[in-house]
């Protein structure tokens, strides 16, 4: 599919396909290169799990990204740690305004039940209502992996509350049509993602088509607005620069 986004160079595109809804997708995103996902209509929702795909034992840890950056909310210029201190991609780029959800997890067969109904491969054969779990096993099969590598995941398009001091509520935003999230890939690392609502979305499953767009990135340079967005941003980025010493 020819990219819609006009303000990339066609030569720099590496792939360019869309996930359709209730899909599932993984591939590696090597050092250097980005990743942009879109939503065409606004209405799009993605799951997603990261891991160093060198040593896929290395993987996103939620509780370090927002406690090193003293915020749960993530935006342009916030990192996304591992659980060894070192950065597996930066946020390059988010017309979302921190549409990302750090806390509220993946969704599962049962809570997919509960939201949206009956929906099971018996009734309705291949349009059965998927869940992240599902879709994240599936895929982490192709690399070996399994229940005991399923960590928490990073919400995309979608946001929560946090109301009269600890309660979840999930906002009502959506992107403008067409926003994205760009991440830029600070080591090779192992991208899964899901396509499915939101695991706190109930009413209809029908969820829509996302775009992904992976395109060769500039150098990195010392003025890098992710690499000096903080304190913590920058020693995580010395931390990788002495893994690839």
């Amino acid at each position: 599919m020819i990219s819609k986004h006009l303000n990339l160079k066609q030569e720099s595109i590496v792939l360019d396909e869309v996930l359709p809804g209730g899909g599932k997708w993984s591939k590696i995103i090597k050092r250097g290169q980005k990743v942009r996902i879109s939503t065409e209509d606004g209405k799009g929702a993605v799951s997603a799990l990261f891991y160093n795909a060198d040593n896929t034992a290395e993987r996103y840890n939620f509780a370090d990204t927002v406690k090193i950056q003293w915020n749960a909310f993530l935006g342009k210029g916030k990192v996304l740690f591992s659980e060894l201190g070192h950065i597996l991609f930066s946020i390059t780029e988010d017309t979302t305004n921190g549409l990302m959800d750090t806390v509220a997890g993946m969704s599962n067969p049962r809570l997919v039940k509960e939201n949206f109904g009956e929906g099971s491969f018996n009734d309705i054969r291949n349009r059965y209502y998927k869940s992240d779990r599902e879709n994240f096993l599936v895929e982490l099969g192709k690399y070996g992996m399994g229940k005991r590598d399923i960590v928490a995941c990073l919400n995309l398009f979608r946001k929560v509350d946090v109301k009269e001091g600890s309660k979840l509520s999930l906002s009502p935003l959506r992107p403008e049509p067409c926003g994205y999230i760009e991440l830029r890939a600070e080591m090779n690392v192992l991208l899964v993602l899901s396509n499915t609502p939101h695991v706190m979305e109930n009413g209809t499953y029908n969820p829509s088509d996302v775009q992904i767009t992976i395109y060769q990135g500039a150098p990195l340079s010392e003025d890098d607005f992710c690499m000096n967005f903080s304190p913590e941003a920058k020693r995580g980025f010395e931390n990788n620069a002495r893994y690839f010493a």
